[in-house]
């Protein structure tokens, strides 16, 4: 294993994505955290894009890492999903309907001194929301998860704070 992905996952189990029972408005919720503006799908489709994108090695290498690390909390987030009684179609629950996750949101920067700080934000923002998560959900299975992928969203936030500190 190399050094950054040695840096990248935190050597914590995950507990298991299975809810106690099935609760539909708790799956609606974490449609937001899979699917929606910042989301799991949107986080490895930017890190994905800009690992890609990206001339400089280290930058790289990290967001790739980081992007791994992203679509494992999605895997969880569905799973859960699909505990909690809904579906973990690519989109957020909106009353009857779905609005259906778009590349479009997703930001195709490719200044580093830029990028670099709208992941920060989203990051932050991350946590912002599963906090919330935690807060709206009566499910101790459920928050156990929450609270992991927690854990590796900050770890993102000071692999983001090094870059931005090291390249800008």
């Amino acid at each position: 294993m190399g050094e950054i992905q040695r840096m990248c996952e935190l050597r914590i189990p995950y507990p298991p994505p299975k809810a106690e029972k099935k609760n539909i408005l708790y799956a609606s919720l974490l449609t937001n955290d899979y699917a929606g503006i910042i989301s799991e799908m949107s986080a490895v489709s930017v890190y994905t894009y800009q690992h890609i994108a990206t001339p400089y090695g280290r930058i790289s290498e990290v967001l790739r890492c980081i992007s791994a690390v992203e679509m494992r909390h999605m895997k969880m987030l569905g799973s859960l999903i699909v505990s909690l009684g809904g579906n973990p179609r690519i989109a957020v629950k909106l009353g009857r309907g779905y609005n259906y996750w778009s590349s479009q949101c997703i930001s195709y920067e490719t200044n580093p001194r830029i990028y670099l700080r709208e992941d920060l934000a989203c990051e932050r923002a991350a946590i912002t929301s599963y906090k919330l998560r935690i807060t709206q959900i009566d499910d101790n299975a459920v928050r156990k998860v929450l609270e992991r992928i927690i854990l590796d969203e900050e770890r993102h936030v000071e692999l983001l704070t090094a870059l931005c500190n090291e390249f800008l």
